[in-house]
């Protein structure tokens, strides 16, 4: 009787060729739980093993495929993942080499933004205590957003209406895809190195979770934490929630009520002026007539009772010209501060879109923007006309373009 024997090597060998062939265990997907995960620091690969209630299965991810995963493997994590069955020859064992993995149960972007989060607030990236105030009134507004978006004309019609005064600065950025992180992180470095604003707005409108995901880049999320710059954060509608609103000085529901934080309004800072102004003018008048009193108790209590007419008279008639003097500077002083008040509040009432209406002029709305050319409209559309004390909606029947 004839035995074949084999080597360990052999067998090994004969065993790895003979799963490495079988199409079925090519390309698999297996669900189990992580454990004994390690990740090998110096070559970035990814050593852990796959198990359920009765079995386990070695598996290991390269570097190569580990780098592309949006999170963290961890033990005790479940998870799917797409791999080949082989044999490891040198050790003996069956293992799964794996190409991608994702939580079961959990998005990888949601579970990645979680897990950031977490480590990003436990470093004290999002404390109240490294938050800087926004100026009460800026000169210029740093806007990072895409230049073509609505946001950015928001933000201008906002800043337009409340505080005109107020200079835009605008960083053109893609606010979606691979190339948004660097850029955005890149557009908060430039502000910080020009140092050329007083508050950054950073944001863009409404989308998907993955849409909003470059707001939540490490990269960008330290860049804000770094600037010496107040960053207000407005990305996405009031529900939506990025890794940039938590770092920020402000976080803003949306892109206009971030423009309403940035600058006061226009009409409430005049009445503060005029308000202050009223003030010190009574508080001037009042502390002139104590002094006047202070000086008439002085006289007839202290000067009077001894009777030194004579001898007072000439200290007395001096005295009252110092004081009839510094009456005057007083009410002059005044009235320079309360002409320069008045001149800057018609400066800034000047800007208000009604003072043009009253004086006949008009402003014309193509859906809601305003039209500041012909080449902005077409015969038969429908046009909104903004007159001093109301609209009328009309109809382009025909154009007449300038010399």
């Amino acid at each position: 009787m004839n035995i074949s024997v084999l080597t360990v090597s052999q067998l090994m060998t004969y065993a790895k060729s003979a799963v490495e062939d079988d199409d079925t265990l090519k390309n698999i997907y297996i669900t189990g739980e992580i454990s004994n995960f390690y990740n090998n620091a110096r070559s970035g690969h990814l050593y852990f093993s796959l198990k359920d209630r009765s079995c386990v299965v070695k598996c290991v991810m390269f570097s190569g495929y580990a780098s592309q995963l949006c999170f963290v493997p961890q033990d005790g994590m479940k998870v799917i993942l797409n791999g080949s069955a082989t044999v490891y020859t040198a050790a003996g064992q069956f293992q799964i080499i794996t190409y991608s993995m994702q939580p079961d149960g959990v998005g990888s972007l949601a579970l990645a933004y979680e897990q950031l989060k977490q480590r990003l607030e436990k470093e004290g990236l999002f404390d109240a205590a490294h938050k800087t105030e926004i100026p009460e009134i800026p000169k210029k507004i740093g806007v990072i957003t895409s230049e073509g978006g609505a946001v950015i004309q928001d933000i201008r019609n906002v800043v337009s209406r409340r505080y005109p005064l107020a200079e835009i600065v605008l960083c053109p950025v893609a606010v979606q895809g691979n190339t948004a992180p660097p850029q955005l992180t890149a557009a908060v470095n430039l502000f910080n190195r020009l140092d050329n604003v007083d508050v950054i707005i950073i944001g863009r409108g409404g989308g998907s979770f993955e849409d909003l995901n470059c707001f939540n880049d490490e990269a960008l999320v330290r860049a804000i934490y770094n600037s010496h710059i107040p960053v207000i954060s407005a990305v996405g509608h009031e529900t939506d929630f990025t890794l940039c609103d938590f770092v920020s000085d402000m976080r803003a529901p949306t892109p206009s009520a971030a423009a309403e934080l940035a600058v006061p309004d226009r009409i409430e800072l005049l009445n503060r002026v005029f308000d202050i102004y009223s003030y010190l003018k009574y508080k001037t008048k009042t502390c002139i007539e104590d002094e006047y009193q202070s000086l008439d108790r002085f006289f007839y209590e202290k000067i009077s009772a001894k009777k030194p007419d004579r001898y007072f008279e000439s200290e007395k008639t001096e005295l009252m010209r110092l004081l009839r003097d510094i009456e005057n500077k007083t009410k002059n002083k005044i009235n320079i501060e309360s002409t320069e008040i008045k001149a800057a509040a018609n400066r800034i009432n000047a800007l208000n879109p009604m003072e043009l209406l009253l004086r006949g002029y008009s402003v014309t709305f193509k859906e809601g923007n305003t039209v500041r050319s012909v080449e902005e409209i077409n015969v038969n559309d429908n046009i909104t006309v903004q007159l001093s004390d109301g609209t009328a909606m009309c109809t382009v029947n025909s154009i007449v373009h300038g010399e």
